[in-house]
């Protein structure tokens, strides 16, 4: 069940979004069903239990926290569940490689439909809204605003997810179709108008290029490994240091750490944010604001000086989650949350890095599953809130797990 469900996941989300609720959203309907089976996986598994003892421990810390809600809780615990499901199923075995690829392959062609709608709305063959998807988000050029192709999804961050997943999927892939692919995926991140989705995926085209391939396209490099990383190492430290002194200046003349306008808007709901982590409690830092104490601390921390919106109306009543990946993991789970994820992605380390066909290959790939979509989709949204973010990292595992195996059968017939 829970292969089955978390296989057609992209289908689901576009379903909860098109669909009226009956009574709720499809979408939580079929992700609240992956995460009992989740559970269920992990209650019949001895060595796994603890995740369950861990998490009802850390409700019970809840009630002594800012603000929890049970929907939070449950999205917060969605993704380390529904990971540990997907490793166990791989590294120990407990359905065959054949029904783990067909599974897989069906994911990675599921993850196609939306990507597929979202180019028809670019093109304008489909409406940007249909039947219950009525949301839009708007791309500003200037003084002129477009709708932006969201695969009806809702606001596109779905969307941006799985075009970033379908783009790490290449790196399992042979080199020409991977290549291919991955300009495709940076032309289609192009039509959707989200420049973290774009940077992201042009990243992971020039990633693969200059790192992960190791085929015809590495004697084309023009700078060797070591000189790339060299470079790339003094781009950041002279792009870093003109930011910092940038937001120095921009502290010094308001007291605010980010330019209110910074990336859309996300400038002001940082600072609005950070303005509540000031008033933390130690023990607010150690265990976070509470799992969905985000909306609250907006509530009671937005102003006219820190969030513009307000200078027009003082009645606006609409609140942001903290657009940003380790902010929002912060603010709900403090320190502790922070350590937790890193144990995780940790565990997945501690897995792949001896697979075929390297050691240093799978370090490398590592570095661009887990470190280059934080630095840009993660930098604008909150991935790790996200159930499709844990379900594609899950089939990756998978894929990834399929690679190594195809590179020791060819090893060994090659011996």
């Amino acid at each position: 069940m829970f292969l089955e469900l978390a296989s057609i996941s992209p289908l689901i989300i576009i379903l909860g979004n098109i669909v009226p609720p009956f009574p709720i959203k499809l979408h939580y309907i079929g992700m609240g069903l992956i995460f009992l089976s989740s559970v269920w996986v992990l209650l019949n598994r001895a060595d796994k239990k603890w995740l369950i003892y861990l998490a009802l421990f850390y409700v019970l810390i809840q009630s002594t926290l800012y603000h929890y809600a049970w929907k939070d809780v449950i999205d917060f615990f969605f993704g380390p569940f529904a990971l540990v499901v997907f490793i166990d199923l791989v590294v120990n075995k407990r359905v065959s490689e054949a029904m783990l690829r067909h599974y897989k392959r069906r994911f990675y062609y599921f993850m196609w439909i939306p990507i597929t709608i979202a180019i028809l709305q670019f093109f304008d063959i489909l409406p940007v809204t249909f039947w219950n998807a009525t949301y839009i988000n708007y791309a500003k050029f200037g003084e002129v605003e477009l709708p932006r192709p969201n695969g009806f999804l809702y606001h596109g961050s779905e969307l941006s997810i799985l075009i970033t997943f379908v783009a790490l999927f290449q790196y399992f892939k042979k080199e020409q179709e991977a290549v291919w692919t991955l300009l495709a995926m940076v032309i289609i991140a192009l039509m959707t108008y989200f420049k973290a989705v774009l940077g992201c995926t042009l990243l992971l085209l020039l990633f693969y290029v200059s790192f992960v391939n190791r085929g015809s396209l590495s004697r084309f490099r023009v700078l060797d490994k070591k000189s790339i990383i060299a470079y790339s190492g003094i781009a950041i430290i002279v792009a870093g240091t003109f930011a910092y002194q940038y937001l120095a200046k921009v502290y010094f003349y308001t007291g605010y750490f980010f330019p209110q306008q910074l990336l859309t808007g996300r400038g002001a709901i940082w600072n609005i944010y950070l303005d509540g982590v000031s008033d933390f409690s130690l023990w607010n830092y150690i265990f976070g604001g509470g799992i969905g104490s985000g909306y609250e601390i907006f509530r009671d921390y937005a102003f006219a000086d820190n969030f513009y919106p307000l200078t027009q109306s003082k009645k606006l009543k609409t609140v942001y989650d903290s657009h940003n990946a380790l902010l929002s993991v912060f603010i709900n789970a403090g320190v502790v949350g922070l350590a937790f994820f890193w144990f995780l992605f940790k565990m997945i380390y501690t897995q792949v890095k001896n697979w075929q066909p390297t050691p240093a290959w799978n370090k490398t790939v590592y570095f661009g599953v887990f470190v280059l979509p934080l630095l840009t989709i993660g930098v604008t949204i909150p991935i790790y809130d996200m159930a499709i973010f844990w379900i594609c990292l899950g089939f990756l595992f998978c894929s990834w797990h399929d690679y190594a195996m195809r590179q020791k059968i060819s090893g060994l017939e090659n011996s």
